[in-house]
């Protein structure tokens, strides 16, 4: 059996490498420049943020059910051209409030059509690969959150008007690739009847959706928690002197530590046996750790420390979820299951900055920090009640 990642595996990695880098440039500082810049306030900037993970979730649903019916080719053609337009119109029109409201939510629909579409292609068209593909999709992306948080507190600091520009050009690249590797890319989802939609809903066990939904909600969870490092945290770091640069700095390091470590990762995993519910259960537990030190930085030593925790808890998880996704999805589901554990994440990225903007406006960080811990153990519990799943690797 030839274990080599295929080429059209590497095409959808190198494409999320350029996808994450072009968002890295933005998503750090939404919420400052908000704030900063347009003069609103911490409760407006996380409606902001709000409104972009609401169409993501409706992105992700949408990208899912496509996929299943009308094949990964197609859809992923209408999602990256979206996509596309949507950053050239955030390029154009960010300077007022409504225009960053608009243009930021028409970027989160649009990538929530990519996120299933290519998690979906890539358990599919490569399944003897197991859980690598999914693993070197999440390398990549991180690859991209090293270079686009390092380039951008660098640019910011020159004019942070130029960011939007670098996420357009990295977005044209991005389209470059995919468009570019679509003849590489063997469209494995042919259109499904409804009869096969209904059969496929038969094998669907309770056990299986269970697991799915406990999987889910704990994700959702971690993403709230996660999601704070954008939002009240970032706030909360400059109200103690962390500079832009460094706060960048904080980006930079997780997405170095998540490509580097991987070899440590991958003997830990081993150590594991592929049970997924055990990694689960010990990245959240790192989560948790990382959420006990963060509260009690006092400026860029202990940030950089919490994050470097939560990094490490972070790659425990992470590449789980869509491997779990892709191991229970039954035939003709496979986009739906992936939109699914998508749309967790953007319940998280959506409910958490409204609602802790909003705790942080009126009690405060510290009733923030008490939050984000009790998420985190909730997110834990759920790993811990839901049943085994593993998923033997193949050997290389």
């Amino acid at each position: 059996m030839n274990n080599k990642m295929p080429i059209s595996v590497w095409i959808l990695v190198i494409a999320m490498a350029l996808n994450t880098t072009a968002a890295s440039f933005l998503w750090p500082f939404n919420t400052l420049y908000i704030n900063g810049y347009l003069g609103e306030s911490m409760t407006l900037a996380g409606i902001a943020l709000l409104v972009n993970s609401a169409l993501a979730i409706a992105g992700n649903y949408i990208g899912g059910t496509l996929f299943d019916r009308i094949g990964g080719k197609r859809t992923l053609i209408l999602s990256v051209g979206l996509l596309l337009a949507s950053s050239l119109g955030f390029l154009l029109f960010h300077a007022t409030f409504l225009g960053y409201l608009g243009w930021l939510g028409l970027i989160g629909f649009s990538g929530g059509l990519v996120f299933p579409t290519v998690y979906a292609f890539a358990g599919l068209i490569w399944p003897e690969g197991g859980r690598r593909s999914f693993n070197a999709i999440y390398v990549a992306q991180n690859v991209g959150v090293a270079l686009g948080t390092a380039m951008s507190g660098q640019i910011a600091r020159i004019d942070i008007e130029l960011i939007f520009y670098a996420n357009f050009f990295l977005s044209v690249l991005f389209v470059v690739v995919l468009l570019f590797g679509l003849r590489y890319l063997k469209d494995p989802a042919r259109p499904v009847v409804q009869s096969q939609l209904e059969a496929a809903a038969t094998t669907l066990s309770g056990a299986t959706m269970k697991s799915m939904w406990f999987v889910a909600i704990g994700y959702a969870a971690l993403w709230f928690v996660y999601v704070q490092w954008q939002g009240t945290i970032a706030v909360h770091s400059k109200d103690l002197g962390v500079t832009i640069s460094q706060y960048s700095l904080l980006w930079t390091v997780n997405g170095a530590l998540i490509v580097f470590a991987q070899p440590l990762l991958n003997r830990a995993l081993r150590y594991f046996e592929d049970d997924l519910k055990k990694q689960l259960i010990v990245g959240a537990v790192i989560f948790l750790a990382a959420f006990a030190v963060v509260p009690f930085a006092g400026g860029f030593t202990m940030f950089m420390v919490a994050m470097v925790v939560m990094t490490i808890g972070e790659m425990f998880i992470w590449p789980a979820v869509p491997t779990i996704a892709a191991k229970l999805a039954p035939p003709g589901k496979a986009g739906q299951f992936q939109g699914l554990v998508n749309i967790a994440a953007s319940v998280g990225r959506m409910i958490g900055p409204t609602l802790s903007g909003l705790v942080y406006d009126v009690f405060g960080i510290g009733a923030v920090f008490t939050m984000l811990f009790l998420l985190t153990a909730i997110a834990l519990a759920f790993f811990i009640f839901m049943k085994d799943i593993r998923v033997p690797e193949k050997s290389s």
